[in-house]
C-alpha cells in the first residue's frame, strides 16, 4: 500500500476518528486505525465496538492495500508535520512509513486481519433528512440521559417517528429517572421505526461533532440492531442499546395547571446566584411562588442561606416546592426563548419547563424534599 495525501485533507478526519479508538482496551485493534486505499481514495475507520465511524478521503494512490496502526500516534504525528504533501507506505511486519518532506516516522502496527468486520448494512435504506437539525434536537436533550451504567436502557436518547396532524415528527426523549427531556421536529420522511430505537449517549455525541464540523445532507436508517448516518465523507454506524425504554407518556405531567410566566435570563442568573450558596449545585433549592411573583432560597447547614425575589407572571394561589437546581439550569440553558413557562400542579409532582411560545423542547423536573 501506498499513496500521498496533503495535510490538510487529512488532519481533520483524523481529530474525530482518533477520539473513538480506545485507548487503554484489552483488545489492541481498538486503539487503532484500519487505513485501507484503493481506485476510490482511502477509507479511514475507528470503532469503540459501540460507535463505528468510516470516512473516505481522495488521494493520489500509487498502491492499493490496508494498514492497521495506533490512531491517536497517527494523529499526533499529521498534526505536527509541516503543510505539505505526506506519502504513507506500508512496509513489512504491518509497519508504516510517513514521509513528509525531511521527515520520515516509522509506525508499528498490527495485521489489518486483527481489525473488527464493519457492521453490515444497506445504503439503499438512508433517507434523505433534509431541513432536519438533528444536532440541534441531540444538544436539547443528551444531557439528560442516565450515566448509571446498572441503568443501561437509559444510558441513550429514545428516537421515534410518529404521525401527528398530518405531520411526520421526529421525537427524542432522554430521562434518568429525575427528569426528562423532550423535543420533536417535522421531519419530510417518516422513518420505519417499529417501537422507537435507543441511541447510545457517546454515539450521538459524536454524531453531534461531526455534523457541527460537517454541516451538509443528513441521510438516516435504522436496522434491527444499529442507527446508520451518512454525512460527507462519513458514516457513523452506533450500536442501538438493546433494552425497552420506559413509557415516557406516563411521566409527562397533563394537570400541571397553575402557569409561571418567566424572563429566561432574569430566572437562570437567580437560579445560579441562589445556588451558589450550597456546596453543590446539586442539592435542592425551593421555589416559593405566589401572585405576580416568585421567590428563590437555597441553605446549606455548612455555609448559610440566601433568598431571592423577583416578578413573575402569576396569578394563582400561594405555593413552595423543591427542586435540583442543577435539573432546571440544565433545562434553562437549552431553552432559546426569552420566557419559559413553569408549569406546576403541587407541592409533590413535577414540573414541566417550557419556552412560552412553542411547546417544545420540554423538560420535565422530579421534586425533591427541602
Amino acid at each position: 500500500m501506498e499513496f500521498q495525501i496533503e495535510k490538510k485533507d487529512f488532519v481533520k478526519p483524523l481529530t474525530i476518528l482518533q477520539s473513538v479508538a480506545e485507548r487503554r482496551s484489552s483488545i489492541p485493534a481498538l486503539s487503532n486505525i484500519l487505513v485501507e486505499s484503493n481506485k476510490d481514495g482511502i477509507h479511514l475507520t475507528t470503532t469503540d465496538l459501540e460507535t463505528t465511524i468510516i470516512c473516505h478521503i481522495p488521494c493520489n494512490l500509487q498502491q492499493s492495500g490496508r494498514i492497521c496502526v495506533s490512531a491517536r500516534k497517527l494523529y499526533e504525528i499529521i498534526r505536527e508535520l509541516p503543510e505539505a504533501p505526506i506519502q504513507i507506505q506500508r512496509m513489512e511486519n504491518h509497519w508504516a512509513k510517513i514521509t513528509c518532506k525531511n521527515a520520515i516516522f516509522n509506525l508499528s502496527g498490527l495485521d489489518a486481519v486483527e481489525f473488527p468486520t464493519v457492521p453490515t448494512f444497506s445504503k439503499d435504506d438512508l433517507l434523505d433528512i433534509k431541513g432536519l437539525d438533528l444536532k440541534k434536537m441531540i444538544e436539547k436533550v443528551i444531557f439528560a440521559a442516565s450515566t448509571e451504567e446498572s441503568r443501561y436502557n437509559l444510558n441513550g436518547v429514545f428516537f421515534e417517528c410518529v404521525s401527528s396532524e398530518a405531520k411526520n415528527l421526529a421525537r427524542m426523549v432522554a430521562t434518568d429517572g429525575h427528569r426528562l427531556a423532550l423535543i420533536e421536529r417535522e421531519t419530510p420522511e417518516l422513518l420505519q421505526i417499529e417501537k422507537g430505537a435507543i441511541i447510545p449517549k457517546r454515539g450521538l455525541n459524536e454524531v453531534k461533532r461531526i455534523v457541527a464540523e460537517y454541516p451538509g445532507e443528513l441521510r438516516v436508517s435504522f436496522s434491527e440492531n444499529s442507527f446508520v448516518l451518512e454525512v460527507s465523507p462519513f458514516l457513523i454506524i452506533i450500536r442501538l442499546i438493546d433494552g425497552e425504554f420506559p413509557d415516557y407518556r406516563q411521566v409527562i405531567p397533563t394537570e400541571n395547571d397553575k402557569r409561571i410566566k418567566l424572563n429566561t435570563r432574569e430566572f437562570t442568573s437567580c437560579l445560579r446566584r441562589i445556588s451558589a450558596i450550597s456546596a453543590d449545585r446539586g442539592e435542592g433549592g425551593k421555589v416559593s411562588v405566589k401572585k405576580g411573583a416568585i421567590e428563590l432560597y437555597s441553605a446549606s447547614q455548612e455555609i448559610g442561606n440566601a433568598v431571592e425575589e423577583f416578578p413573575a407572571g402569576y396569578d394563582g394561589g400561594e405555593m413552595n416546592v423543591g427542586f435540583n437546581a442543577r435539573y432546571v439550569l440544565d433545562a434553562l440553558s437549552e431553552i432559546d426563548e426569552e420566557e419559559i413557562f413553569m408549569e406546576l400542579k403541587d407541592e409533590t409532582s413535577a414540573a414541566i419547563i417550557r419556552p412560552a411560545s412553542q411547546k417544545n423542547p420540554l423538560y420535565v423536573v422530579m421534586p425533591m424534599r427541602v
